[in-house]
């Protein structure tokens, strides 16, 4: 029986943080690693926030402490999880030809976009004063943050993330694999946007297709301005309500032509 594999227990508990821990550490100390260590002078123009100094260390082991307390607390609600599929009682399904390769697919995308429409209204609360003040402010404690900056948020906010998850696996048909495939993707889509630089082409933020899809520049002015720029992987929220930052933009091609005057200057890029 498929569900059996879902017991909920402390061993399920502790092997979560252990699984988070170690794709935090590395990937996130590996792209930290990479930009602001290995390839700090060589990348620095593609850096958003053009100027010194960087993030001290003191700033990093503050982002690392708040994401394995959210770590421990998202822990918590993989077990309500378990015990919801255990019992027979969400709507995950085990056998892949049940819905077929299509909506496994398609349930991937609407796992995601579903988490970005939550997100995005989940954040214009924590914006309020008191929310901002009391819980969101642990995220936005750092001004130009880095990858391990990407799950640094108060337990109230990681609660409020985590429902979504527990209410999309009540209702939702999906399988194992796509729950898996659509938590992977907005890992590494967290961190991007929180690496401070920018490496997306040119263009990118006013491509018909691609103008959808948010950037790092997007979500570091989110950072440094914080009443703007509340959605997180897509542009559509941001651009109905009118909350994209008015000069995102503008930001988005100095950084890129700061990158492309680098480039031509010195015959080094990214690659």
């Amino acid at each position: 029986m498929e569900t059996a594999a879902f017991e909920p227990s402390f061993a399920t508990y502790v092997g979560y943080i252990a699984g988070f821990s170690l794709r935090y550490f590395a990937l996130a100390g590996g792209l930290f690693l990479l930009l602001q260590v290995v390839w700090k002078r060589r990348l620095i123009a593609y850096r958003i926030q053009h100027k010194f100094p960087f993030p001290s260390w003191r700033e990093i082991g503050y982002e690392i402490r708040w994401s394995m307390s959210n770590a421990a607390c998202t822990g918590l609600a993989v077990l309500v999880s378990y015990s919801l599929i255990h019992s027979g009682r969400s709507s995950m399904y085990f056998g892949l030809a049940d819905y077929g390769w299509f909506y496994l697919g398609f349930s991937v995308f609407l796992c995601i976009a579903g988490y970005d429409t939550w997100i995005y209204w989940q954040h214009r609360w924590l914006h309020t004063p008191w929310m901002f003040k009391h819980v969101h402010s642990v995220h936005h404690h750092v001004a130009n943050p880095t990858p391990f900056a990407a799950f640094a948020h108060h337990p109230i906010e990681t609660f409020m993330g985590n429902v979504y998850f527990l209410l999309f696996v009540w209702f939702v048909p999906i399988h194992p694999l796509a729950l898996g495939a659509a938590g992977g993707i907005m890992f590494l889509i967290g961190l991007n946007a929180h690496s401070g630089y920018e490496f997306y082409p040119t263009g990118f933020t006013r491509h018909p297709l691609f103008q959808w899809i948010n950037t790092s520049t997007h979500h570091n002015m989110h950072h440094r301005h914080v009443g703007c720029n509340y959605g997180n992987w897509f542009n559509y929220w941001d651009r109905f309500m009118g909350t994209n930052h008015p000069t995102y933009h503008q930001t988005f091609d100095a950084v890129k032509a700061r990158a492309a005057a680098w480039t031509a200057d010195t015959g080094r890029g990214a690659a």
